[in-house]
């Protein structure tokens, strides 16, 4: 099931998923943000050591904390990569779930999966930004920076009807002639099995893909950097060719 208002996931075996309660995927942004915090702890000692004098510690200390930032890197990408597939593994081929992503993460996504979209002429896209029941104080974050983003790219948008955890986004263009009364839910909409076959054959392989991102801090605030374009735009290349 593509998912309104639970989400499939192929790792775990067809059973609804539900990235807050998904034990790998807390244990990978649980371990990213250990390594934050060991980072930033190195980082003020290496600036103590360099203001008292001993460049030689702050040197030591300073290559410490980007060895932390470089393992907070790679246990973020971690989780992104198993969170993305968990929720699209079934999805429909007009849209994509942004569920457990962190914003930039988030938007990077959205951004290839629009240029492919609209590369194949597709005129819209359903975007499942969720409602914000996981984030901090229950605030929504992925949605607001998914309608920045249309506002920064003069696309036409709205909730679907009865959802407001789903964006359709009209992919015309400014002025395009999307009927927006036929953009309902539409609960027989079948997953792609391209799709699905994608993610089941190359998940093993996202692996290999790298990239950087700014660490979430125990306020929860989502971070990351372009670097994770690089990431994105690979996952998106096989999508196009395995649609295609």
């Amino acid at each position: 099931m593509s998912s309104r208002t639970a989400h499939a996931s192929q790792p775990h075996g067809g059973m609804d998923y539900n990235h807050a309660e998904d034990p790998e995927y807390k244990r990978l942004r649980d371990m990213a943000n250990k390594e934050y915090e060991r980072k930033k702890q190195l980082s003020e000692e290496s600036q103590a050591a360099y203001k008292s004098g001993d460049g030689g510690e702050a040197k030591r200390l300073s290559e410490l904390a980007q060895q932390h930032a470089q393992k907070m890197d790679d246990y973020n990408r971690q989780a992104a990569e198993w969170v993305f597939r968990a929720n699209n593994a079934d999805s429909a081929e007009d849209e994509i779930d942004l569920h457990g992503l962190y914003v930039k993460e988030a938007i990077s996504m959205l951004q290839t999966r629009i240029d492919a979209a609209r590369a194949r002429g597709e005129t819209h896209l359903d975007v499942i930004v969720g409602k914000g029941n996981h984030s901090q104080n229950h605030v929504a974050k992925i949605k607001p920076a998914v309608e920045d983003l249309c506002r920064q790219m003069n696309f036409k948008y709205a909730l679907e009807n009865g959802n407001s955890g789903v964006l359709v986004v009209d992919l015309t263009g400014p002025g395009g002639q999307v009927d927006w009364n036929q953009l309902a839910p539409r609960p027989n909409k079948k997953p792609s099995h391209k799709l699905q076959n994608h993610y089941q054959q190359q998940g093993a392989h996202y692996g290999q893909n790298q990239y950087s991102q700014q660490q979430q801090h125990h306020n929860n605030q989502q971070g990351g950097n372009d670097d994770v374009i690089n990431i994105l735009c690979g996952i998106f290349k096989i999508i196009r060719k395995c649609l295609n």
